[in-house]
């Protein structure tokens, strides 16, 4: 992955105008970019995490519970 730019209230309302077709005012757009930001910080640091060579893999396997659908 190459080098990720902050996340701005540009950003956000073109986004937003773009692929929800839901303009928003530049203030609530800014609202949202101060939000997703640090939720994408970490992101960004778990993924920059050594764990690839980690063992063991997670799995998850489904517990069947008799009498449920």
């Amino acid at each position: 992955m190459g080098i990720r730019k902050p996340v701005t209230a540009e950003t956000v309302a073109a986004f937003a105008a773009e692929n929800a077709g839901h303009p928003l005012e530049l203030q609530r757009a800014a609202d949202y970019a101060e939000a997703l930001e640090p939720i994408l910080q970490a992101m960004e640091a778990l993924r920059n995490l050594p764990l690839k060579d980690v063992e063991p893999a997670v799995v998850f396997q489904p517990v069947e519970v008799k009498g449920h659908d």
